[in-house]
């Protein structure tokens, strides 16, 4: 494994902020998940797939390579009933190479997460332990983001322009805080490198303070991820466009990737 893994910053308050309305994938997840028990989700985040899974008395495993991310998670669960906070169990881990000790019969790396794993090295070291723990019959599912998905959020478009993404009040402090990126795509190694500056305006509309932080990706194109699968004795049986289980095709604004063993 190389040591460019995560290039993505522990922004555990942020993260909930910029995700916590997201829930464009829920639903089809609970479609896909149909039929599966035990669940295993790579980069768990805090808990914005694992909780409506528990609520629905799935168990669910979750691994993140952050330790902040985990304790922001941690510290929801009390906020739950007793029965959904025994359905989730959470692990620090690297999902380039881990061992949980046991096998699930449904395996994902959701919200495109696979795309933070740079090298070709660490995606075949995440695929094998993916793999590894699958149980018979079981089924793994990865999202990514589209061409057309990196055309409508200006990825590609190298242009030095800095833009507004979010901006909300936050109801605790009554703070403006917006989230602004410029971004740089390398066509060479199709790796992304995005700035997000994170600002913060008092009440009146003061500028108080600025984070800035860099997110590194690598964008997936369908036919190499295909190989990248069958290199690692892994195939697609099914892949999605969109978040309703339509199509995969030119303009599909998401790839969901249904993968069993070879």
């Amino acid at each position: 494994m190389t040591d460019v893994f995560p290039q993505v910053p522990n922004k555990p308050s942020w993260y909930d902020w910029l995700y916590q309305n997201t829930d464009k994938d829920v639903e089809m997840y609970r479609i896909l998940t149909e039929g599966h028990d035990t669940i295993l989700e790579c980069g768990v985040g805090t808990g914005r797939l694992a909780i409506p899974w528990a609520k629905q008395g799935k168990t669910v495993h979750g691994i993140d390579y952050s330790e902040k991310m985990l304790e922001e998670f941690r510290q929801k669960l009390p906020h739950f009933p007793t029965e959904i906070q025994d359905n989730i169990m959470l692990h620090h881990a690297d999902m380039r190479d881990f061992d949980l000790g046991q096998k699930f019969s449904f395996v994902c790396i959701p919200f495109a997460s696979f795309v933070y794993l740079l090298t070709p090295e660490d995606q075949k070291s995440c695929l094998r332990s993916l793999k590894k723990h699958l149980a018979d019959g079981g089924t793994i599912v990865i999202d990514l983001p589209t061409w057309q998905e990196a055309m409508e959020e200006h990825w590609l478009a190298n242009d030095n322009v800095m833009r507004k993404e979010k901006q909300f009040v936050d109801e605790k402090t009554g703070k403006t805080k917006q989230m602004w990126t410029t971004t740089h795509f390398d066509a060479s190694t199709q790796l992304m490198e995005q700035y997000r500056h994170y600002r913060t305006y008092s009440k009146d509309g003061q500028f108080e303070e600025e984070q800035v932080v860099l997110w590194k990706s690598r964008f997936f194109l369908f036919g190499e991820f295909k190989l990248l699968l069958e290199a690692c004795g892994l195939t697609i049986t099914k892949v999605y466009g969109d978040f309703q289980l339509g199509p995969f095709k030119h303009d599909s604004e998401v790839m969901v990737a249904v993968i069993k063993p070879v």
